[in-house]
Formats: C-alpha cells, sequence, structure tokens
C-alpha cells in the first residue's frame, strides 16, 4: 500500500521498541483515510514507553480535530476490510479515537501517557505535535480511582455473592440479573482506573472487548477453545435485560451457576489489576 507522505514510517525510536514499523504505517494509513485525523499516536509497550496493555498491542490513540464519525469498533472493521491480517494473530491491535475536546474534558493518566511518550504515526498538514508541557496530577488521579473502585468493586463483590447464594430456580432471575450487573461494575471499574473516564456503554461484550488486552487473563477467561466461555459474555448480556423484563424468563441453575463462576472470576482479575494501576499512579506522585 503506498503511504501518505505525512505518515512518518520511520520515526526515531529507541531500540527495545517492539513494533513493525511498515505494518504500524499500513495500520495508520487506512485509519486516516477513515476518520481524517489530525494525529495518530503508538503508545504503550509496543512502542518502548509505559506499559498500557498486558499482551502485546498497537495501542493507538487517533485525535480529531472535531467529533469523530466513526468510532473504534468501526474503525477496527474497516481495518478488517481494508488489511487482510489485521486480527489474526498477535499482537492486538487497540484503536482509541478521541476529539481534542476529549482530550480537554479528560485530562487523564491515559491521553497524558499517550500525548507525552507516544510516537507520532501521522500528523495532517504536516502541522506540529504539542506534547503536554505541564506536569499531571498523579495524587488526584489516584484519589478518583481509588474511590471510584471502593465504591463500585465492593458493590459488585455483594452482587456476586447475592447471585451465589440465590441460585436454585425459585431465585434465578434474581441470581442472573445480580451476577450480570456484578460484571458490568467489574468492567466499568477497570475501565475507568485505566482511562479516567466513564465508559460510553454497560454493553458487556463491548467492554470486554474493550479492554480485553489490559490482562492476559481476561481472553483466557472468556475466549477459550470452549463454548461455554464464549457464550457467557451474552448470557450476561440476555441477563440484564430477560431477568428484568421477561416474564417467561428461566435459566437452568447449572447455566447459571456456570456464568456466575466466570463473574466471580473476573472480579479475582479486576481487583488486584485496578489495585496495581492506583499504586502506579501512587508511585508518580511521590
Amino acid at each position: 500500500m503506498e503511504t501518505n507522505q505525512n505518515l512518518i514510517s520511520e520515526p526515531q525510536i529507541a531500540p527495545e521498541t517492539l513494533y513493525n514499523p511498515a505494518k504500524t504505517a499500513q495500520i495508520a494509513d487506512v485509519l486516516r483515510e477513515l476518520l481524517d485525523p489530525a494525529y495518530i499516536l503508538l503508545f504503550g509497550k509496543m512502542a518502548g514507553r509505559t506499559p498500557f496493555s498486558d499482551p502485546i498491542a498497537y495501542d493507538l490513540l487517533v485525535i480529531t480535530d472535531s467529533e469523530p464519525l466513526y468510532n473504534w469498533m468501526e474503525a477496527k472493521r474497516y481495518l478488517k476490510m481494508k488489511i487482510p491480517w489485521v486480527g489474526h494473530g498477535v499482537p492486538y491491535i487497540n484503536i482509541y479515537v478521541h476529539s481534542r475536546r476529549d482530550i480537554e474534558t479528560y485530562y487523564t493518566p491515559f491521553f497524558y501517557f499517550a500525548r507525552k511518550e507516544g510516537i507520532v504515526l501521522y500528523c495532517s498538514h504536516n502541522r506540529k505535535f504539542a506534547r503536554p508541557k505541564s506536569d499531571f496530577d498523579f495524587g488526584l488521579a489516584a484519589n478518583n480511582a481509588t474511590k471510584y473502585a471502593q465504591t463500585f468493586l465492593s458493590l459488585a463483590d455483594r452482587l456476586i455473592e447475592f447471585a451465589e447464594q440465590q441460585i436454585d430456580p425459585e431465585h434465578a432471575r434474581e441470581a442472573a440479573f445480580a451476577s450480570a450487573q456484578a460484571a458490568v461494575y467489574y468492567f466499568r471499574t477497570l475501565f475507568f482506573v485505566f482511562h479516567g473516564f466513564e465508559a460510553e456503554t454497560s454493553d458487556i461484550r463491548i467492554l470486554h472487548q474493550r479492554l480485553r488486552t489490559l490482562s492476559g487473563k481476561l481472553p483466557l477467561l472468556f475466549e477459550p477453545d470452549k463454548i461455554h466461555a464464549m457464550q457467557t459474555l451474552h448470557y450476561l448480556n440476555l441477563f440484564l435485560t430477560a431477568a428484568r423484563y421477561d416474564p417467561e424468563f428461566v435459566v437452568p441453575p447449572e447455566v447459571l451457576s456456570r456464568h456466575i463462576e466466570r463473574v466471580k472470576r473476573l472480579g479475582q482479575i479486576v481487583t488486584p489489576l485496578c489495585r496495581e494501576r492506583i499504586d502506579f499512579y501512587d508511585s508518580y506522585a511521590r
């Protein structure tokens, strides 16, 4: 693929970087076609900078001048259509599409590190990319993340404990809804701690897709070669609505128990992961 003249195909990078410059430039070129960005940055572990994803992943921040017409999910679909190797094997590709207004409104560690350390892959009209000039208040970020995590992780823990105690057919509806709501709290807390602002959805499948690279354990929990594990995210979304509104809702105890156990394991992954990230913010605040 012929790359646009504004793509920086061979940026000056440290030797410990892991990304493939040719493939990265190809990805950036396709994103430029779809999103008309002002800038595209590669950040995180693959860029040899502050880790974000746990597995090796192309973490890409796409900054637009105005509100983007397409979101990250549509951008990933477009990439799969335009580049055959996308979506096959490793590493992962994570696309974060945000306007300048988003970045100014949500000045968080996520945006700070991406803008401070990210490798600029594309600049529209050869504009100079401005790095953050002021220090970041990591103490405030740690306090905000701690308060959010303490509020919603404890609530999720109580919900999943309740669900475990109500698996019998008479109380299956309550248990199903409680387990699904617990999953939402676990995922949304993980999102907030790493991003510094609220997730835009409570769809459990979308949240998983958005967060699956923050820990290598998440894909193992929900995406192994076992049909039951693959169905859990679908069932949890179903529980959120059907358990509340469908008078015919029924779920066998053995099926419900299987999904509750995975939500419980989700909490066991998310809780220490959030703690580690908050400790990381604290280390910068000292």
